[in-house]
């Protein structure tokens, strides 16, 4: 009985340090969103993954996204900066939503589209902007940004149907207006 406790011991100790090394950034390509279940970040490529038991690949042209499945290629949305694709469920459905994060200097942003019956729907959006601004992170439903300059931590978390959103500092959501 104590060997196989040991064994497993050492099973769980080994899992979740690999699941540690899997959520944190890149440093060599400047990844700037920690913590997605998987992701591509360049100028052009590609991630596949799964959602509702179908397949699709999402595609980074330039600064194009585009996803793709047996039904065909949908653009889901063009801008400017480094671009970002990637897969977490935030809705806790076991089903990933896709990610679309852009960096464009010192402003950092993030979409995020749920499959639906019509099709790919935006069910969020985040950002912040400024000096002290470097990386999104995300854990469980939540994604924050820490702003070193202002001294403030941005959260937002998804409740029920939408992100809600608190700040350390007590500010307004800093999400810039489309």
């Amino acid at each position: 009985m104590k060997r196989l406790l040991t064994l497993f011991f050492v099973f769980l100790t080994t899992t979740a340090a690999f699941a540690q090394i899997k959520t944190y950034s890149d440093i060599e390509t400047r990844t700037f969103v920690i913590g997605l279940d998987s992701y591509f970040f360049g100028d052009s490529g590609s991630l596949d993954f799964r959602t509702a038991g179908a397949s699709f690949q999402a595609r980074i042209e330039g600064g194009e996204v585009h996803v793709s499945s047996e039904r065909g290629d949908v653009l889901l949305e063009n801008g400017a900066g480094d671009t970002l694709v990637g897969v977490h469920d935030f809705t806790g459905d076991n089903q990933p939503e896709l990610v679309v994060a852009r960096r464009d200097g010192n402003a950092l942003s993030a979409r995020i589209y749920q499959l639906t019956r019509s099709g790919w729907s935006r069910i969020g959006r985040i950002g912040a902007s400024g000096e002290g601004v470097s990386d999104i992170r995300v854990f469980r439903q939540a994604f924050s940004i820490r702003d070193k300059a202002a001294d403030a931590l941005y959260t937002w978390t998804w409740h029920a149907s939408r992100f809600d959103f608190k700040a350390s500092d007590g500010a307004s959501d800093p999400t810039p207006e489309e």
